[in-house]
């Protein structure tokens, strides 16, 4: 009798652990993307100790609709492997759903990291340079790569493949005019909490100002569907 009922005590166990087995991923995945908010929420505080979180939207290069409440900046270095995945996988699913649609405002700012891309900050120039002549974003997309692809002789081939008078290029790379701006630029991110690249600031605009008040930040190459759920939020904050 009590070995029946022993087991038929653990047959009641394996019929109850059953589901709890079944779930356990979704359970897994639901304590990862906890853990991905905690930390998310961590980076935002320091850098809310470090520095208010804001920023400007009357300087800088941007896409999407100028009516949109929510913005989307990036501070990336254009040769760094983790930037040129996300510019590569994720970035043109975030330009279909939400900047071609007029959900959000894009912007991109200069984030070289010198110390372990020394050469990365001429892309980000000549990058700057081409807005010179209206063609940023066409010089935008080339400028994700290789160091072979940033010597001065390779930016000049890039420059030509868009359209840019190259005489005025050369001579605005020759200048400098940007270093103090692209340091900047770092600088902001630094004092943001941005310790690596890609990083991703999501805020509220003010409509009068033009400035971005910082409700998100995103560390890192993350899937789409991450940054699809950190911008209905920031959406569905905005329209309140």
């Amino acid at each position: 009798m009590t070995r029946r009922l022993l087991g038929l005590t653990l047959a009641g166990l394996v019929v109850m652990a059953a589901p709890a087995c079944a779930q356990s991923s979704e359970v897994e995945a639901l304590r990862r993307e906890i853990a991905d908010l905690r930390e998310d929420l961590a980076s935002l505080r320091a850098s809310l100790g470090r520095a208010r979180p804001v920023i400007d939207l009357t300087v800088g290069h941007h896409k999407g609709s100028d009516e949109a409440r929510v913005a989307l900046i990036e501070y990336s270095d254009y040769e760094c492997p983790f930037c040129m995945r996300h510019s590569r996988e994720t970035m043109p699913l975030i330009e279909k759903n939400y900047i071609a649609t007029g959900k959000i405002l894009y912007g991109f700012r200069d984030f070289p990291i010198d110390q372990l891309h020394p050469q990365a900050i001429r892309a980000h120039e000549a990058a700057q340079c081409a807005g010179e002549q209206n063609k940023y974003w066409e010089m935008h997309a080339r400028s994700f790569g290789q160091p072979s692809q940033h010597t001065p002789e390779a930016l000049e081939r890039t420059a030509t493949e868009v359209g840019l008078d190259i005489s005025a290029f050369r001579a605005c790379l020759a200048s400098g005019k940007f270093t103090s701006a692209i340091r900047a630029s770092v600088d902001q991110a630094n004092s943001f909490g941005a310790n690596g690249t890609p990083a991703f600031f999501i805020g509220i605009i003010d409509s009068e100002t033009k400035q971005v008040r910082i409700t998100r930040a995103i560390s890192g190459a993350v899937p789409f569907a991450q940054f699809a759920q950190a911008l209905e939020a920031a959406i569905a904050q905005a329209n309140r």
